[in-house]
């Protein structure tokens, strides 16, 4: 009986496009899992920014590159990936686009939510679409306009605001930490270093911890 369903459950995961009886998508979900997976990310809304970290260790051998999980997107936005690489850096070199061609049509930097949006769409796009599969990250999108804003994008398209959020293996605990410690209207260098208190929190249950492995990028007026 277990094999039967096994079976019937593998017609179903082949496209991202078939419903289950149930009413899932195989696929997507199959996506969140990747993300899942990944090494703990954070985001924190302070008072006048955002800040954007992510836990990121390297082999002794492994030199620098210009790629990493944290990444600029224009003067007041930035971006911190979780899942697979790959599909983070081109969903990174996507918003790029976006935000240039924002202003070069309308002479004015792009609206944070307008970006997020645009990006949930495009993933979105991903899951109804045959001979394609989802793509297998979340994207935490934080900027400034009149405000700072952080935005949640998930495989599924799903576009959620937050005032602090994480992603990735250590979610769980994470997540937790930052709703016992978040406070409103921090400043710079406490929202600088409960993003690293939270994902330490998080990711020494897997192993040596090493502080300098954390990317962090602080978007602020």
């Amino acid at each position: 009986m277990v094999e039967l369903d096994l079976q019937a459950q593998m017609g179903y995961d082949r496209a991202a496009v078939v419903f289950s009886p149930e009413g899932r998508i195989y696929q997507v979900e199959y996506a969140s899992q990747a993300v899942k997976l990944g090494k703990t990310t954070v985001s924190i809304v302070f008072k006048n920014g955002v800040v954007l970290a992510a836990y990121s260790p390297k082999s002794n051998l492994q030199l620098c590159s210009k790629f990493g999980k944290v990444s600029k997107i224009d003067k007041h936005i930035g971006a911190v990936a979780c899942g697979h690489r790959g599909d983070s850096r081109i969903l990174i070199d996507y918003l790029r686009i976006q935000a240039q061609i924002n202003k070069l049509t309308y002479g004015e930097p792009i609206d944070v939510f307008v970006l997020a949006k645009k990006l949930a769409d495009r993933m979105q796009l991903y899951t109804q679409i045959g001979g394609v599969r989802p793509y297998g990250v979340s994207i935490l999108l934080g900027g400034v306009n009149k405000e700072a804003t952080l935005y949640e994008i998930t495989p599924s398209g799903t576009l959620s605001k937050w005032k602090a959020k994480s992603l990735g293996r250590g979610e769980k605990e994470a997540q937790h930490y930052l709703e016992k410690k978040y406070q409103d209207n921090l400043n710079e260098e406490e929202g600088k270093k409960l993003a690293i208190a939270t994902i330490e929190h998080s990711e020494k249950k897997f192993g040596k911890f090493d502080k300098k492995a954390i990317e962090m990028l602080v978007v602020k007026k």
